[in-house]
Order: C-alpha cells, then sequence, then structure tokens
C-alpha cells in the first residue's frame, strides 16, 4: 500500500455523504506504536463501544490496516450500528501526513513512508473518511469535549516517549502549510544539547520526554549518587524509567526531584516561547509524563510565570488534560465532525 506523493487525491466528496443530523454516530481510530483502539462515539463525545489491539508494527502496512478495519467492524458488530446511523470515520496516524492524499508521510514509531491509510478504509466501509495527525486529533477533543471546552485559543502538550502538540486559534485548528504545526518537541532549547531523533541536537523532546528523564535518572546511578531508585527496580538500573522518577521524587529522593525540577525547567521555557508566540489561554498539558500531576505541573507554571511576558503569562493557565487515552479516539471520531462543517460538539 505504499504510493508515491503523486497518489490519487482523496475524493471523499464522491461517496454518499449523509448530513450530521441525519447521521448521529462517529466512527475514530487512534493508531500508536504500541497499540491502537477503534471506538464508536456519539456527538456529545461519549464512547458507546471501543476496542483496542496491539500494533503488529511486524505486519507493515498492509497488516496494520487490515488491523484497523477488523477492529472496526468489530466496534460497529458489537455496537448494533446501522450504516444509515454512521456519519463517517476518523484516524488518528502519528508523523507526518497529507490529509488531501491520505498519506502518512512518514511515521518513524511505525517504519512508515508514504504510505496510503485513508482509500483502503474509505473503500471498505463506504463511508467518508478523514485523517490528521494523533496529537492534533488529541487536540480536537479536549478543546471540544475536555479541559478546554469553551475556550478558543488554546495549546495542548503531550509528553511520552516524545513530545508533541495542536495547537487552536480562535476556535480553529491550526495545521500550517505542510500539516506540520505544532512540533513543540522540536523547538530548540540547548544549542548544543544531545542529539535529537529528528537530526537536530538540543531540542526540548531530547531533553525533558520520557526517554531523557530516565537517561539522566540512569547516568546519575552509573556515576554512583545514592538513590531510592535503585531499590524501586531491584538493582536493575535499565529498568529506571519516567514513571519510577516521578515515584520516588514523591518519596523525598534528591536525585529524583532535581531530575524533576530539571524537566519542568525546560518544558517551561518551551511553554513560554510558544505562549509568547501565539497568546493561548489555556495550555492543557497530558501524555505518560504528565501523569506525574502536579508534581511536574507546578514547577512548569513557575517557570512560564518567570520566562513569558507578563500580559501573556496572565492570561494563560497551565492544566492537567482531562481525557486521557481517550483524547485519541474522541478526537479521530470528532474529525468527521470538524471535516464536514462542524465548529464545535452539538450540545445535548
Amino acid at each position: 500500500m505504499a504510493v508515491s506523493g503523486a497518489a490519487v487525491r482523496v475524493a471523499t466528496e464522491q461517496l454518499p455523504v449523509r448530513t450530521i443530523r441525519q447521521a448521529s454516530l462517529l466512527l475514530g481510530v487512534d493508531l500508536g506504536g504500541g497499540h491502537m483502539s477503534a471506538a464508536l462515539v456519539d456527538q456529545a463525545g461519549r464512547i458507546i463501544q471501543r476496542r483496542k489491539a496491539p500494533t503488529a508494527v511486524e505486519s507493515g502496512p498492509d497488516g496494520i490496516i487490515s488491523s484497523i478495519v477488523e477492529l472496526l467492524r468489530e466496534v460497529i458488530s458489537v455496537s448494533g450500528a446501522t450504516k444509515r446511523e454512521l456519519a463517517g470515520i476518523g484516524l488518528g496516524i502519528p508523523g507526518l501526513i497529507d490529509s488531501s492524499l491520505g498519506l502518512s508521510i512518514f511515521s518513524p514509531n511505525l517504519f512508515w513512508h508514504n504510505v496510503q491509510v485513508v482509500r483502503p478504509i474509505e473503500r471498505e466501509f463506504n463511508l467518508p473518511t478523514f485523517m490528521d495527525n494523533d496529537v492534533r486529533c488529541a487536540t480536537l477533543a479536549e478543546a471540544w469535549y475536555g479541559a478546554g471546552r469553551g475556550v478558543s485559543n488554546l495549546i495542548c502538550l503531550t509528553i511520552g516517549t516524545g513530545i508533541g502538540s495542536g495547537l487552536m486559534l480562535e476556535g480553529q485548528l491550526v495545521r500550517g502549510a505542510t500539516e506540520s504545526a505544532g512540533e513543540i518537541g522540536h523547538m530548540t532549547i540547548e544549542k548544543d544539547g544531545p542529539p535529537c531523533n529528528c537530526g537536530n541536537r538540543g531540542c526540548l523532546e531530547a531533553l525533558a520526554a520520557g526517554p531523557a528523564i530516565a537517561r539522566r535518572a540512569r547516568e546519575a546511578v552509573n556515576r554512583g549518587v545514592d538513590t531510592v531508585m535503585v531499590a524501586m527496580v531491584g538493582g536493575q538500573v535499565d529498568r529506571i524509567d519516567a514513571s519510577v522518577v516521578a515515584q520516588a521524587a514523591r518519596q523525598g529522593d534528591p536525585v529524583a526531584w532535581e531530575i524533576i525540577e530539571l524537566t519542568a525547567l525546560y518544558l517551561g521555557i518551551g511553554i513560554a516561547n510558544y505562549i509568547n508566540l501565539v497568546n493561548p489561554e489555556l495550555v492543557i498539558i497530558g501524555g505518560g509524563v504528565a501523569q506525574a500531576g502536579e508534581l511536574l505541573l507546578a514547577p512548569i507554571r513557575r517557570v512560564v510565570g518567570q520566562r513569558a511576558m507578563k500580559v501573556q503569562a496572565a492570561a494563560v493557565r497551565v492544566v492537567p488534560a482531562r481525557l486521557g487515552e481517550d483524547a485519541g479516539v474522541i478526537g479521530a471520531a470528532a474529525l468527521v465532525l470538524e471535516r464536514l462543517g462542524e465548529s464545535g460538539p452539538r450540545a445535548e
């Protein structure tokens, strides 16, 4: 299913598109490097039926797309939804995309290059099918149904093995000229910092994502620094990850606390730069690393207050994401509403 950039443009408008009022239910898919989720979602953002499966990266694009189709079939079958009730399908795909062509241009965790994603799924279900970057889908969900509901200007960050963000201004998702807007993880924070997977050095992701947190902790242990983290992992230093660091910091471990503070400093600097540039009302922080909660959010807020310009800093709040791991699949479903011309979730 790999195709060139000259692929035929997706022609969703040729399908029998039902209006949102005629078809009330939405299908969403959140594709990740470890697992995928498919769900049937109503227009209030409520998950009616959901199924998950591991992402068999080794099966290649054809195998993964076949698994998505099977998950969607199962969700439809178990829910009892009829074709007439389904408005369309939304796909949240990690990495760089071209939604007009239905292409995953590059997804490093999936090892995808120029993979046609939309066409085979659209053909299988004969429903309007749309795609976007997975973090933008999560941003749409948090904006419409989660922590950002009622806010027109916001940033949504996900901090895990990488750092991504979505941006909404004046109530509209910002995608950019090549649908690459929001790459805060690849903002240079230290000019001679550690190498990043993108090829640059000193990126925020290389300094503050989960692997960077774990790396600092392991380096401290290997230097012989005394820390409870060694006992927490039974002496297996390679098992130290960001969650272990957070747990140790809560227990008062000074090494772990120093790592959390440094991580918050880098994140705060990156977020302050973002705030100065786009002047949001709200910054929403989610993802696996953000499960540290106020342990991480409180020092981030302090750094933002110190480093963002005063007017912008006074206007913005930094809050945790509300939808958790559901944000991606809810946002993918909501993408159908957005692409069919709805400006927001339908009021109940």
